[in-house]
């Protein structure tokens, strides 16, 4: 990406692998990512494979917008887990691009995106 993004920052995301259409982001979930459950919060989890998500759409010198991004959240997280979201390109056209990001918590499947992005010129 080409600039500093706060919120990442504030959420304590960190990439541990970039590269053109692939990304690997972390974070540890801590008492404020949680909800009034004591689980992760849906917000944060949504936040992480977004992030996964427009770094690997916006790698070198793409410039890349979401069009449509969707989750589903399938096993819940609480604070002192590390989370890793995995993001894909599956597809790519023109204009679009197709994305799957798997979140985990270790081997387990947390969460699933699917996002489409608008590249620009």
């Amino acid at each position: 990406m080409k600039s500093t993004d706060y919120f990442a920052e504030e959420l304590g995301l960190i990439v541990l692998e970039s590269k053109d259409g692939y990304c690997k982001v972390s974070m540890r979930v801590q008492k404020k990512h949680t909800n009034a459950y004591s689980m992760t919060h849906g917000g944060v989890l949504f936040s992480l494979a977004d992030y996964a998500f427009a770094q690997a759409c916006n790698y070198g010198e793409n410039v890349a917008v979401a069009l449509q991004a969707s989750i589903n959240y399938l096993k819940p997280s609480c604070e002192g887990d590390i989370l890793t979201a995995e993001a894909v390109r599956v597809s790519e056209g023109r204009t679009t691009g197709l994305y799957h990001v798997t979140v985990r918590k270790d081997e387990q499947t947390v969460a699933f995106f699917s996002g489409v992005a608008y590249k620009k010129d």
